[in-house]
């Protein structure tokens, strides 16, 4: 289902002119990963692309059981994609929209729009 999802967003940002597009996939370049501080857990984006020279970064937003690492990625991930004068877009698939949303609106994540896939 993952796999499905990863395709669907590449084309949802290829078709709104995305370019230099890095993603989790077998055939692509994988985007840039991150080490938290004092531990050894590696934190990687799920998509990053540009356009007109500012770096987004994409999410594949599913409903997790773990609310506290999500919450935690977006905010690094919106944090970035600010610095660098893009977005950070959570491209949710059916069923778990709303999920994505009440998320947003209740830690007031910066820079994230919730996009249906």
């Amino acid at each position: 289902m993952k796999d499905k999802l990863y395709q669907k967003a590449i084309t949802w940002a290829k078709n709104r002119g995305f370019e230099n597009i890095k993603a989790q996939v077998e055939d692509m370049e994988s985007p840039r990963s991150f080490t938290r501080p004092g531990s050894d857990e590696v934190i990687a984006p799920d998509i990053t692309a540009t356009r007109t020279g500012n770096k987004s970064y994409f999410q594949i937003a599913l409903k997790d059981d773990d609310k506290q690492e999500v919450i935690s990625k977006w905010k690094l991930f919106g944090t970035l994609a600010e610095r660098k004068g893009g977005k950070l877009y959570l491209l949710a698939a059916r069923g778990h929209k709303s999920f994505t949303e009440r998320i947003v609106e209740k830690y007031n994540l910066p820079n994230a729009t919730v996009v249906s896939i």
